[in-house]
């Protein structure tokens, strides 16, 4: 009998288990996607690179923050594969919520790579549809900052705010690099803290360099290893945008 008892309680706690398991990994599909021929940057938990990816309803490419059991990538290649792609539960905040496994390559073709002087599709389009308000300089948090920034794809232009004065200017990517040029502003006087952020801001822009990453919500410039600047976006307001006059 407690033979019995012992053996059906081992069930039990497997049968449990089993389920358990189960709970943790449900929905499983097979999807298919593409994967583009080069990383981009991106912020995770920290600076990283991320796939850019494209589903069978994609108009742009996407970030794609995780990694995919059993793909070998190689960078110049653009891959189509089929996926197993199972919904987790009870995910922890830092965690994806699906889990991504190959199930086969459909297939394998290399990119001619261009001068490489554009920025990708997926982080041009992240940076031209959002504003980007100011919120931390030179490792200074910046509560409830008025400074932000607006980047026009059809001109290469900015425009936004230093804080008190409109500011414009001309703006450049390369692979992972953004420059700015040429920075202008009007002339209106402001609160003393104003006019420092603002001359501090224009400062650190004008006619200078930044590796930048994009994160899920938040556009960081970095000198060196260092960040200095960092923007966190906002919807961009409904009609048109202008620059300021010059004059």
């Amino acid at each position: 009998m407690k033979h019995l008892l012992k053996n059906f309680s081992t069930k039990l706690i497997l049968t449990i288990a089993f389920i358990a398991g189960l709970s943790s990994y449900t929905k499983a599909e097979d999807i298919q996607m593409v994967i583009k021929e080069e990383r981009a940057n991106c912020t995770g938990m920290g600076p990283q690179t991320c796939y850019l990816v494209k589903y069978r309803t994609s108009k742009d490419w996407e970030f794609f923050y995780g990694g995919i059991t059993g793909f070998s990538y190689k960078p110049g290649y653009r891959y189509t594969l089929l996926v197993t792609r199972t919904k987790r539960t009870n995910v922890p905040a830092d965690a994806s919520i699906y889990l991504y496994k190959l199930k086969r390559v459909i297939k394998q073709q290399k990119i001619s790579q261009g001068s490489g002087t554009q920025q990708n599709t997926a982080e041009a389009n992240f940076v031209f549809n959002h504003k980007w308000n100011l919120i931390q300089l030179n490792g200074i948090t910046q509560d409830q900052s008025p400074a932000y920034l607006i980047f026009h794809r059809e001109d290469q232009r900015f425009n936004g705010s230093a804080g008190c004065n409109n500011i414009f200017g001309a703006y450049e990517f390369s692979k992972g690099a953004i420059t700015f040029k040429q920075i202008g502003s009007t002339m209106m006087a402001c609160s003393e803290e104003k006019m420092r952020l603002e001359n501090d801001l224009i400062n650190m822009l004008n006619d200078r360099t930044f590796r930048y990453d994009i994160a899920d919500q938040t556009l960081n410039l970095y000198q060196g290893n260092k960040l200095v600047v960092m923007f966190g976006m906002s919807d961009l307001e409904t009609g048109p945008v202008t620059e300021p006059s010059k004059e």
